[in-house]
């Protein structure tokens, strides 16, 4: 009974949750950019040393990406269901997202 149990979460998990993942960059450089705080549908994590980030998220929901780092503009972006993420392809293209610095002439402060 309890493997029945233990089976029947498992498959529940793993049909329900989906990792988002992508590389943050500066708009500028094109340089990655390493501790960019990343949060959605209250779950966070930090950018590695190239910019790469990946959370779990549960599949088929919508949601907005915060991405915030001191020195840099936040940025939200709209993340909706995508059917790619279903597929057990890992050579899917990783997303990049460029944040802009505060002094950048593309910024919301120089406008």
């Amino acid at each position: 009974m309890k493997l029945k149990i233990i089976l029947m979460l498992l498959l529940l998990c793993s049909c329900t949750q989906n990792k988002i993942s992508g590389y943050v960059k500066d708009f500028d450089s094109n340089k990655p950019i390493k501790d960019v705080w990343v949060s959605i549908n209250k779950n966070t994590t930090q950018t590695d040393s190239l910019g790469f980030f990946s959370i779990t998220v549960t599949s088929n929901s919508s949601g907005i990406i915060n991405l915030k780092k001191e020195g840099y503009e936040n940025k939200k972006v709209s993340r909706k269901p995508d059917p790619l993420e279903k597929s057990s392809d890992n050579k899917t293209k990783k997303s990049i997202i460029y944040l802009f610095k505060n002094e950048s002439e593309y910024s919301n402060n120089n406008r």
